[in-house]
């Protein structure tokens, strides 16, 4: 057993409703009642920090807080319904789930590994074929690309050697299950199924089994006379145990697809960026030129442009338009301008969009094999239709990439010669020399021009459009909306023969064409068939799950919820409970440990009404009285950390921390046996066991001049946080110290105190504890 040591005691910011350690890292997460995350380490350093999204006519609060097992993704929910997964080094957001609906309870579980984990019977092999993918670089090719960052792990899955499932508990009664916090991999609807009626419940806690064949729930719901029942319920979830490894194979290979969908969405973001705004100069001229042509009645401007290439001779007002209007410094602006903004568009599309979708396309069909291997992974109801409407999706998605390419590649192409004869008619109306390049039109060149003008000149004039002409073509693709001027497909010969042969496309082997629709739009139909495809095991699981057993723990005439805390051990096959009585502060709580390979339900009701073995002066003021608990967690597999407040007939009262043992427990453990005559359920025959003298001197300690609240302790890191009742002031426990360090501490900590009574502590003060180790995954 650990032996307690005070490290320190730290103010913070603001009030806390919700902490969580790092199962990994010396990192705590903290959730305040307006809603900021913050990542602070244990000394006390913040990390970064999450602002609150409320605002003055909502207040949004963080309502569960859960780590990845492996500590780099942190999991917080908002009462909004929207999980957000964030990286630990950054808080970038790697991943959002909309479950649209307040979470109650997120608890992340990792497989415990098996013998054929070394016998994989799938390898992705993706990185043999396809090329890797780097940063968008915002000079776009100024740097080499050996300089640029791959980033082919936007959602930060790499290093995930076993299964894990992030589980969510819901206040409607349902519990989704995302293998690696983002494949759906099935949801269960709980429900009120005593005296055989069905009703909503809410989940309070919920967490599954590291074998994963057992989902384990405490839940509330309300009968008909208005009290409110506690619940513990567990469901058989085989279907996850068997097909453990195919889940890991999809959910990776989902973890692909989502990171390039992703990567896709900032490559058309670095798009929009590299166009400029001022190419929409030129429409908006050319676009007051013909009103003001339209006002006097003067004919259209395609007929002043067609004159002026014609016979060389421009109306007074196209005159007037080019001296004045475009000028000549103007002309050399837009042309440069978009000269610079098509080739960077044009980089990014070949270097980023095409390659990307490539590699999509890959993944997908690679998904859509998943689906036809029937022995494999036909259990977990992949769609292979709905997987082939993606795949031809991202088919119509390179096409819409192409189109953009060819556009660009054309516009620039008529965009120069219209320029450079603009820029030559301007220079001799102004009666200055030109260029010998520029004077040197060809006959190829006079052929773009009028090409040019016959395609963006020919309009009438319209006062409802806010641009008469559209010069630039690009711009309309980045827009959730049809696009006003489609490609023309005329004289393509692919689209003659599918015209002359309309069986070809009812093959499944053409990608569908969509010449009215824009980029963004594309992406987001992609999107919403890929959401539609990778959700074939989603009901699943609920068919294929049944409950295994049901027990009333306790009931209230008021909602308030017991507090709970799960954790299992998968040496032993077991998965352990701890569930208080009734809402904090409560007399006494309950020890279940249920067999996850049957029905096998054992439970002890413990309390604390002897006098505790601590060393302190006071134990003679401790009187044979029940002990109020405040708190309890499980710390690791072996033990119970448990937060009380002593019963003493004096006006002062001492929060206790203490560390119980598990496995003196185990003879004291009785079998549940759930019988309809039992009015209070089968836990109100469970006997209360007082295990006060099971304390060891140096596994408790007494908190002078504390009112505790509630505490967050982490095994692994061998570490406790007690929080005030006030939830403004937090102290560090380390679980593993030397008697003599433990004396030298508590007078340390009695002279601190003493001194808080006369002093005003800074909470902007960073107070040096010890050298701890340096995670080189963890930037501060």
């Amino acid at each position: 057993m650990a032996k307690l040591r005070q490290l320190e005691q730290r103010h913070v910011s603001a009030e806390i409703s919700l902490m969580e350690w790092n199962p990994m890292l010396d990192l705590i997460a903290l959730a305040t009642i307006s809603g900021e995350v913050i990542v602070h380490r244990l000394s006390w350093q913040k990390v970064w920090s999450i602002p609150s999204s409320s605002t003055k006519e909502k207040t949004v609060l963080v309502t569960a807080l859960s780590w990845r097992p492996d500590g780099k993704i942190l999991a917080y929910a908002y009462d909004t319904g929207t999980i957000t997964l964030c990286d630990v080094e950054n808080s970038e957001a790697v991943h959002v789930l909309e479950v649209q609906c307040v979470v109650t309870s997120l608890n992340w579980i990792e497989c415990a590994p098996k013998d054929d984990d070394l016998k994989p019977f799938y390898t992705d092999r993706s990185h043999e074929f396809l090329q890797k993918h780097h940063t968008c670089n915002k000079n776009y090719g100024t740097v080499s690309k050996q300089n640029e960052e791959i980033v082919d792990d936007f959602k930060k899955m790499k290093g995930q050697k076993h299964l894990n499932i992030l589980v969510i508990g819901m206040e409607t009664g349902v519990v989704h299950l995302h293998s690696f916090g983002m494949f759906p991999i099935g949801f269960i609807e709980m429900g009120n199924q005593s005296e055989g009626k069905n009703s909503n419940s809410r989940i309070i806690s919920v967490t599954l089994s590291k074998d994963f064949k057992v989902l384990t729930v405490v839940l509330e719901s309300k009968d008909e006379s208005g009290f409110y029942k506690y619940y513990y319920r567990s469901y058989s979830v085989t279907l996850l145990n068997d097909f453990i490894e195919e889940i890991k194979i999809v959910s990776l290979k989902y973890g692909h697809i989502s990171s390039l969908l992703a990567y896709l969405s900032s490559t058309i973001r670095a798009i929009s960026e590299a166009w400029e705004d001022i190419l929409l100069e030129v429409d908006t001229k050319i676009h007051n030129y013909a009103y003001q042509k339209s006002c006097l009645s003067e004919g259209s401007i395609s007929d002043d442009f067609l004159e002026l290439l014609m016979f060389g001779n421009p109306s007074d007002s196209l005159e007037k338009f080019l001296l004045h209007d475009l000028t000549e410094s103007g002309l050399k602006k837009f042309g440069h301008s978009i000269e610079l903004s098509y080739s960077n568009i044009q980089k990014l599309v070949l270097k980023r969009l095409q390659n990307v979708s490539s590699s999509l396309f890959y993944h997908l069909n690679d998904f859509r094999g998943m689906a036809l291997w029937k022995e494999r992974f036909g259990a977990l109801g992949l769609d292979e239709a709905a997987i082939k409407e993606a795949v031809l999706s991202v088919g119509s998605f390179l096409l819409k990439a192409t189109e953009i390419q060819q556009v660009i590649d054309s516009s620039m192409k008529n965009f120069k010669a219209f320029f450079r004869w603009l820029y030559s008619v301007i220079l001799r109306l102004s009666d200055e020399q030109i260029p010998q390049e520029i004077s040197k039109l060809t006959q190829q060149d006079l052929n773009f021009v009028a090409e040019f003008l016959k395609e963006n000149f020919n309009f009438e004039y319209d006062e409802n459009k806010k641009t008469t002409v559209k010069l630039e073509r690009v711009a309309q693709y980045l827009k959730k909306e049809d696009l006003p001027f489609p490609a023309t497909m005329s004289g393509n010969p692919w689209v003659k023969f599918l015209q002359e042969h309309p069986n070809m496309k009812d093959t499944g082997m053409i990608f569908p064409h969509y010449p009215e629709k824009s980029l963004v739009t594309l992406y987001d139909d992609l999107r919403s068939v890929i959401d539609t495809a990778v959700k074939g095991p989603w009901s699943v699981l609920k068919d294929k799950s049944s409950l295994k057993t049901s027990y009333l723990v306790c009931q209230s005439m008021q909602q308030r919820p017991p507090r709970v805390s799960h954790i299992s051990c998968d040496e032993t096959g077991y998965i352990y409970t701890i569930i208080s009585n009734q809402a904090m502060p409560s007399s006494h709580f309950y020890l279940i440990r249920e067999k996850t390979q049957d029905n096998t339900l054992e439970a002890v009701g413990l309390s604390f009404r002897g006098v505790l073995m601590m060393p302190s002066a006071s134990n003679a003021a401790s009187k044979d009285k029940s002990h109020q608990i405040l708190d309890i967690k499980f710390y690791n597999k072996e033990t119970i950390t448990v937060l009380l407040l002593e019963d003493h007939d004096t006006d002062s009262s001492f929060p206790v921390l203490l560390q119980l043992s598990i496995k003196s427990l185990y003879s004291e453990l009785q079998p549940l046996i759930q019988s309809p005559t039992l009015e209070g359920g089968a836990f109100s025959t469970v006997p209360i066991k007082d295990v006060s003298s099971l304390i060891e001197k140096n596994n408790s300690k007494r908190m002078e001049n504390v009112k505790a609240g509630q505490i967050a302790v982490s095994g692994s890191r061998m570490v406790v946080c007690v929080l005030f009742s006030s939830r403004r002031q937090v102290r560090l426990f380390e679980m593993d110290a030397d008697e003599e360090e433990e004396d030298e501490e508590a007078e340390d900590s009695a002279m601190r105190d003493s001194s808080r009574e006369f002093s005003f502590v800074d909470e902007r003060d960073v107070i040096t504890l010890k050298p701890e180790p340096i995670d080189n995954d963890l930037h501060s």
